[in-house]
């Protein structure tokens, strides 16, 4: 009882720190936009992105150190599945709406849908996860990055508009606040492990909701806290540069520290959902849909939806 009620506690303490850090995060964004004219959506999806993803890239090697590649796994599986639709979705309900107006959007979801069909089917072609795996999906990363730097110059002079601060506020805020996150996810993700441990849970599913969920709060809370202060589009950068770096340094990371054998029943009870979310985020860009509240609940239902197959799937 004693374990449950400082979990309990410390998964509160972990929430106020997590808006701070949020906070703080999308302030130094903003301002590094317009020192270096880059588009709000860009440093959404490099460096934001890379701050807010430090949980996953360091709870995943943490669980490989301890020996429980399984949960390193499934935190990978579902960061990837519950990313897309918790943030675009939670962003659609409370920000009154998001704008999809960013061109590149089509193609940096059929670059995320073909790396995961890529990861599926070398997983269940294989059957386990190798170190040659881990150096193929770590090599996209930084052509990911430099694609996007290369083609993130700001084409009109409002896009990158905004108080020009000093490099060292920059500086300050993201790390700061990126300090925070990584703090805080670590608070939350221990302490919802003390709460699963009590139900005996098996360690992928746990990796797979819990680590996943916990390390997913970061990029909810960046993104809500920067939808509130009208920059969507690093909020957009967020959730596309979150699933892009999860699927190639993080996966690739866990790769080349450890291999271990992968089931075909947990890749095709699970890996599935994340192309269908990344599928939902492409054709509503490609429908010219805005993400509007109606478009949030059919987000967050497809959430719930894998939430529930996933756990019901595991219980049985």
């Amino acid at each position: 009882m004693e374990t449950l009620v400082l979990s309990i506690l410390a998964l509160a303490l972990s929430l106020v720190i997590l808006y701070w850090g949020s906070k703080r995060v999308v302030k130094g964004a903003s301002g590094l936009s317009s020192c270096l004219n880059i588009s709000r959506v860009v440093v959404g999806t490099v460096f934001v992105a890379f701050v807010t993803a430090l949980p996953e890239l360091l709870s995943s090697l943490f669980a490989v150190g301890l020996g429980s590649s399984h949960l390193a796994l499934g935190n990978i599986i579902g960061s990837n599945i519950y990313n897309i639709p918790l943030i675009i979705g939670i962003c659609g309900l409370v920000g009154g709406g998001i704008t999809l107006k960013n061109s590149t959007i089509n193609k940096e979801c059929i670059f995320m849908i073909g790396l995961s069909v890529l990861m599926i089917t070398l997983l269940a072609v294989i059957g386990s996860v190798t170190w040659w795996m881990g150096a193929i999906f770590v090599s996209f990363y930084p052509i990911f990055v430099y694609y996007s730097i290369r083609n993130g110059t700001c084409s009109a002079a409002e896009e990158c508009k905004g108080p020009k601060p000093s490099g060292k506020a920059i500086i300050k805020d993201i790390l700061l606040g990126g300090g925070a996150l990584v703090v805080s996810t670590f608070m939350l993700v221990y302490s919802a492990l003390n709460i699963s441990t009590i139900f005996g849970l098996d360690p992928f599913f746990v990796g797979l909701t819990v680590v996943a969920l916990g390390c997913v709060v970061p990029e909810v809370a960046v993104s809500v806290a920067a939808t509130l202060a009208g920059e969507q589009d690093i909020t957009i950068g967020n959730v596309i540069g979150d699933n892009m770096l999860t699927l190639t340094l993080v996966f690739g990371s866990v790769a080349l520290t450890s291999s271990f054998s992968v089931s075909l029943s947990e890749l095709l009870y699970t890996a599935p959902f994340m192309v269908i979310a990344t599928l939902l985020l492409f054709t509503m860009n490609k429908l010219g849909h805005n993400v509007n509240r109606a478009w949030g609940v059919m987000m967050l239902s497809t959430a719930v939806l894998a939430f529930v197959f996933q756990t019901s799937f595991s219980i049985v």
